[in-house]
């Protein structure tokens, strides 16, 4: 069997910044997309470091504290919160297929300034699967499955068994449970119900796989540690071959 938990990054400077701009506060978000445009070197805030903490105890008291690999996505925010989980591990593997989507390119020459009312704009359209602004090189959900699906096909093709834990983004997650769960675009409204918070989890339980039908059957749970009043999800089937 395979057990696979993927974990959300703990609050980013982005993330505060877009807070602060949804109670009216507009100055830190509007330097942001002038001047640190830079998404692969955003760092955690400190409330990500304690979200990231309060994270990796659920873990260790539900999951365990030890696994057998350990993944994580190049940017500067997953890899500060695979340290913050203070789990046993010691060698995280990098791995870009786990790295966030490109949201594009918005300073590119012959746009209009993207305004924070716009950016806040995009971040409530954001979820749904084939969204996407026609900025140059910009990824929606849906262009994310194929790297997804090769990450986790990889993982199945070396046989690897046991505890695996991955450190990845909101985005990210979305196209991982629609590859996992085997689900189509069109059914990607079945996902609805779990809030990819900051530093929520994702338990999967995989086993029978077929490596030539890329096939396999299991369950899944989710929790969302860092959010107070809501409870660790029952343990759910996923469709199977």
């Amino acid at each position: 069997m395979l057990e696979l938990v993927i974990v959300r990054h703990g609050e980013s400077v982005r993330n505060h910044a877009s807070d602060l701009a949804h109670h009216g506060q507009f100055t830190l978000l509007e330097y942001q997309l002038r001047f640190d445009r830079d998404e692969t070197s955003w760092d955690l805030t400190q409330r990500g470091i304690e979200q990231a903490r309060t994270a990796g105890a659920w873990i260790r008291e539900n999951i365990g504290q030890c696994f057998d690999r350990q993944y994580v996505s190049p940017f500067k925010r997953t890899r500060q919160t695979a340290a913050s989980l203070e789990l046993r591990c010691n060698d995280w593997i990098i791995d870009d297929r786990l790295r966030e989507r490109d949201w594009g390119d918005y300073s590119a020459p012959g746009l209009s300034p993207y305004t924070v009312e716009q950016y806040l704009y995009d971040l409530a359209c954001c979820g749904a699967v084939n969204w996407k602004r026609e900025f140059p090189n910009a990824e929606s959900v849906a262009d994310m499955i194929p790297r997804c699906r090769s990450f986790i096909e990889s993982l199945i093709k070396q046989k690897i068994e046991g505890r695996v834990i991955l450190v990845t983004h909101g985005g990210t997650m979305k196209s991982l449970e629609l590859v996992i769960e085997r689900l189509s675009i069109d059914q990607a409204d079945r996902l609805a119900e779990r809030r990819l918070t900051n530093c929520s989890v994702l338990q999967y339980q995989l086993s029978n796989f077929d490596e030539t039908e890329s096939c396999w059957m299991g369950r899944v749970r989710f929790a969302s540690p860092t959010v107070e009043g809501i409870p660790v999800s029952d343990w759910q089937p996923i469709a199977g071959c």
